[in-house]
């Protein structure tokens, strides 16, 4: 019922008290007028909150359809970022490989030398996810375990991966000129010439450790992978129903 008829059925209650007549019959009028108010609000307050819910669950399915997508651009990007630096891996395990069997290949070692300064440092846009719990909807996600999910992927698990690559290349830049860098020639083109210094404990030692630690980097990477693939396969299922 619209507005100006509950004002009508207003009017005419207030006026069937006023006019002459039996009172009972002046009674009966009036509580017959304000019944019909009663259920038009209601009717009209049903409405509005029938109509705001499907506009919040709107909100929420095209928030997991969005989300679902960024999250696999992410697991995507992840998995390539590891296969074009498995050259950088595969490099530490040849090298220090040669160095325990007393093989070096010189030529190896001195041309790829500029692995040792490689890194692929992760990233992920959460602008959608920011954007959303900023506006205070999160709550419109009705499964909970799902929207705890979430809510720990974009501000625990993809954080701290974010942030642990970007110590981790601090370091590895920190220790390649401590180390490295300040000890061994360069090369015509701007490589370390490491073959020579292969005996050396502080280099032997960053071949051995820094080839351990972008390997274990690695299995962690995969294990976010299958993390991501195993949430945005929740949303998915989440979005068939």
């Amino acid at each position: 019922m619209s507005e100006e008829k509950i004002i009508k059925h207003t009017n005419q209650a207030a006026r069937s008290l006023l006019k002459k007549g039996n009172w009972k019959h002046k009674l009966r009028e009036f509580l017959f007028e304000i019944f019909i108010i009663i259920i038009a609000v209601s009717i009209t307050l049903w409405f509005h909150n029938w109509n705001d819910h499907l506009h919040e669950k709107r909100l929420a399915k095209d928030f997991l359809a969005g989300t679902s997508e960024d999250l696999k651009a992410t697991a995507d990007k992840l998995e390539v970022d590891m296969h074009n630096y498995q050259h950088t891996l595969d490099y530490y395990d040849s090298v220090w490989k040669q160095i325990q069997e007393n093989r070096v290949n010189k030529s190896f070692a001195d041309s790829l030398s500029g692995n040792l300064t490689n890194m692929v440092g992760f990233s992920f846009d959460n602008s959608r996810f920011e954007s959303f719990k900023s506006s205070g909807n999160l709550r419109l996600i009705e499964n909970r375990k799902l929207m705890q999910n979430l809510a720990r992927m974009y501000t625990v698990t993809l954080p701290d991966r974010q942030e642990s690559d970007r110590l981790i290349f601090s370091e590895r830049r920190t220790q390649y000129i401590n180390y490295v860098g300040s000890k061994t020639p360069i090369g015509p083109n701007g490589n370390s010439l490491i073959s020579a210094f292969l005996n050396d404990p502080a280099i032997r030692f960053q071949i051995m450790w820094q080839g351990a630690l972008l390997n274990e980097m690695k299995m962690q990477k995969l294990q976010l992978v299958s993390q991501i693939r195993k949430l945005t396969s929740e949303i998915d299922e989440e979005l068939a129903n």
